[in-house]
């Protein structure tokens, strides 16, 4: 009897031991292998980042304001009066012509290019003046007439170089205000002679007109 009763709790004994009994299941006490232990994953890379987009290629900037267009090659820049020995207007071609050259101006404002003693017209020249060129050959002669558009006192002279003191070939300062002055002068050489529509004082000055021949 007392070796049933050890038998029975050797039994009862292991089977606790071996998590048998009542209650040992796993699935009921929760037990088993815990689950991995939780670790916040980060969210799944969301990327490289987008490159940055491409900037769009800088327009051609406008032209600058004010800039002028190409000259076309065949174009003549403007002309102005012919104020200055370096501006002086060539008539040469319709001085040939038979009807002559015939120019208007205005000597309001123009420089005194042309200012020579009295010996050339009887009078100072050193008013303003505007100044006309003709190229002729020996032997040709050269004629001109300059007509004041209104009452001023106007004087002319034929020269040659284009300077403030140049050689006097013919000068006029006959009339009085409102007159017109004549030069004429046969060329002695071949070259290039000027025609100054001139007054004697720097006050006097205005609009005229011109006829330049050349035979």
């Amino acid at each position: 009897m007392r070796a049933y009763l050890l038998l029975v709790t050797a039994v009862v004994v292991g089977a606790c031991a071996s998590g048998t009994g009542e209650g040992s299941d796993p699935d009921a006490s929760g037990g088993g292998p815990p689950d991995a232990a939780k670790v916040d994953e980060p969210d799944a890379d969301p990327g490289a980042p987008d490159a940055a987009p491409a900037p769009d290629a800088a327009p051609a900037p406008d032209a600058a304001p004010g800039t002028p267009d190409a000259m076309p090659i065949d174009a003549m820049p403007p002309v102005g009066p012919p104020d200055t020995c370096a501006q002086a207007e060539d008539v040469t071609a319709d001085a040939l012509t038979a009807g002559g050259a015939v120019r208007t101006g205005d000597t309001t404002g123009h420089a005194d290019d042309v200012s020579l003693p009295n010996t050339c017209t009887g009078y100072t020249t050193d008013g303003p003046d505007d100044i006309y060129a003709v190229t002729v050959t020996a032997g040709q002669t050269i004629t001109a007439t300059a007509t004041p558009a209104t009452a001023w006192d106007i004087s002319l002279e034929l020269v040659s170089p284009c300077a403030a003191t140049p050689t006097c070939h013919d000068g006029s300062d006959s009339g009085f205000g409102g007159g017109a002055e004549s030069v004429s002068f046969q060329a002695t050489a071949a070259g290039t002679y000027y025609i100054a529509v001139d007054s004697y004082d720097p006050d006097d000055f205005g609009g005229y007109s011109v006829l330049i021949h050349v035979q």
